[in-house]
């Protein structure tokens, strides 16, 4: 029984005017740990009793008595502080072990994310990279509770887009250029072609309106991609050839993300299976035809007069070919019935918000209860200002060149600091971190200094806390107590590692549940500056109680790399 619901059991038999469900709600944890572990608020009681809050907190502390879990109990005023006992908070300490913070709790369930997704025929820019390491770390973090976690690629592999490229490729395709870097030529190829077209370039907007242009270069696009839909032979090899070349690029990218996926797959396969089901729409009258051919659905409220809740959404273009959308409808339901899932998340940038909406609604519309089950995890923009205007080609700042120059930058780092490390591991870490720190729906303001600093808020100073953690085993010549006995008065700091270290598990259960791994970095960081307290009040080689601080160190090991993993982040024993 978790001490929580031990106090909610000791106080239900004090209240008799509340049920244990209410007490177990009111029961918080103080802001400053000098106040307890737990407090009651007796406000509420109050009201009912008709008594001083503060009276009533000093009746009840004084009718409860220590036990083996509980060591002090005071009033404070209107509150009734509970300490747990010396035992209750270094006993786990010694049982911690690499499996720390697992659960089982989502065996035999199913959970799908759809993450990632860069359009082919394009490099990852920036925009790309909350996405894949967001959706990363929420799949480690599912799987860490025993989820079986399903993490989709879900390539642009068809659209707007592509008819540009297959134009510009048969116009202008330097083949050498091809061979020695695809990515680079694939790009002069696409903006080439937006020059032509005289449209600015505008990532992942072409659904939205740029498809309906009336334009000569439009319309050239638009024919190709008719003609990749019918299979049309050389546009289909033209599109594998694109196809497989962007790959090779969007791999070197993960490979430096140290990003995986279940499946990689591509909008274009369920092209078919998209329109099939809004052919069926439109035979039920689920669906709308305009007089140029083009099917759109409606989204009306049941109210009198009927109302639009959502803009209308175009589902089929007027030559028959599929939308973004309608491939996005027959991919959910093929996931729907290959994975049968508990959920669906899509992790995409937040202004797609709406996209989603029009899209489970859709699904809803359609029949599909599963869409019940389907939600989105939208993000704001990284902002990297005016350190990398300089590296932008056709208005897009290459993922893979800013990673690069990161991990140049760790490099230099530690040669200035005259250290050990691989920077490699710092580098992308740093950046990782210092975009998982925030609340996914906030902005982040991307700064070299900022994220590569060894001494504060960064992923660098949790990683140099590791490799502090670790010299200390080092030193000792082992990694685990041979006699962990606990101090009859323990010092400040080692309470408050060891209950640091306790919070593990419930951060990584309320990171799943909020799907906000902001909890996670946040909390590394806050327990990474609470060891390095510890490190600088409390010997621990030289120390009566070695043992007991090693055991201390030992799980601060296990705990920050475990966080680190959830996060995607690489620790090294040495810094």
């Amino acid at each position: 029984m978790e001490l929580k619901e031990e106090i909610t059991k000791i106080l239900s038999k004090q209240i008799k005017k509340l049920k244990e469900k209410e007490i177990y709600e009111l029961i918080e944890a103080p802001k400053e740990s000098y106040l307890g572990d737990f407090a009651f608020p007796c406000f509420k009681l109050a009201g009912i009793l008709k008594k001083n809050p503060a009276e009533i907190a000093e009746q009840i502390a004084g009718e409860i008595k220590p036990n083996d879990n509980l060591g002090r109990i005071t009033a404070n005023g209107p509150y009734i502080n509970f300490f747990a006992s010396q035992k209750q908070t270094f006993e786990p300490i010694k049982n911690i072990d690499g499996n720390f913070g697992k659960s089982s709790e989502g065996k035999g369930k199913k959970i799908v994310f759809d993450f990632s997704g860069p359009n082919i025929g394009k490099p990852m820019h920036v925009g790309h990279i909350r996405s894949t390491i967001l959706g990363d770390s929420l799949m480690r973090t599912f799987n860490f509770l025993g989820y079986d976690a399903v993490g989709i690629n879900y390539l642009g592999d068809i659209g707007l887009h592509i008819g540009k490229l297959i134009v510009a490729y048969e116009l202008w395709l330097d083949k050498k250029a091809l061979k020695d870097n695809p990515v680079k030529e694939l790009l002069r190829l696409y903006v080439k072609f937006c020059e032509n077209e005289k449209s600015e370039i505008s990532e992942g907007q072409e659904e939205a309106g740029e498809e309906f242009l009336n334009n000569e270069w439009t319309n050239k696009a638009k024919a190709k991609l008719k003609l990749l839909e019918l299979r049309d032979k050389r546009t289909h090899e033209i599109w594998k050839e694109i196809r497989e070349q962007s790959g090779k690029g969007f791999d070197r990218v993960y490979k430096l993300l140290n990003v995986s996926f279940t499946e990689t797959t591509g909008q274009s396969f369920f092209s078919e299976k998209g329109k099939s089901l809004i052919t069926d729409a439109l035979k039920k009258g689920l669906a709308k035809s305009e007089k140029d051919g083009a099917v759109y659905m409606e989204f009306l409220s049941n109210s009198k007069p009927q109302k639009e809740i959502l803009p209308k959404r175009y589902v089929l273009r007027s030559n028959g070919t599929a939308s973004y959308i309608t491939q996005d409808i027959g991919a959910a339901v093929e996931r729907a019935k290959k994975y049968k899932f508990e959920k669906m998340i899509y992790v995409t940038d937040y202004r797609q918000k709406l996209h989603f909406q029009q899209l489970f609604l859709i699904l809803k519309i359609l029949g599909y209860d599963f869409s019940d089950k389907c939600s989105h995890v939208g993000f704001g923009t990284v902002n990297f200002g005016k350190e990398i205007v300089a590296s932008r080609t056709g208005k897009i700042v290459l993922l893979e060149d800013v990673l690069q120059k990161t991990i140049e930058k760790a490099k230099e780092e530690i040669k200035k600091r005259k250290t050990k490390g691989d920077p490699e591991k710092i580098g992308v870490g740093a950046i990782k971190y210092i975009i998982l720190r925030n609340e996914p729906v906030k902005n982040v303001e991307f700064s070299w200094d900022s994220a590569l600093n060894f001494e504060g808020d960064s992923g660098p100073y949790i990683q140099y806390s590791y490799a502090r953690a670790s010299s200390i085993i080092k030193k000792a010549e082992k990694s685990k107590s041979k006699n962990f006995k606990i101090p009859p008065n323990p010092e400040l700091k080692e309470t408050e590692l060891a209950k640091k270290i306790e919070e593990f598990p419930q951060i990584v259960k309320k990171t799943a549940e909020q799907l906000n791994p902001a909890l996670l970095a946040n909390y590394s960081f806050a327990l990474s500056q609470i060891f390095n307290e510890f490190y600088h009040s409390c010997p621990v080689i030289d120390s009566e109680f070695a043992d007991f601080r090693l055991s201390l160190v030992n799980a601060f090991m296990i705990t920050i790399k475990n966080s680190l993993y959830l996060l995607g982040i690489e620790v090294m024993s040495e810094m």
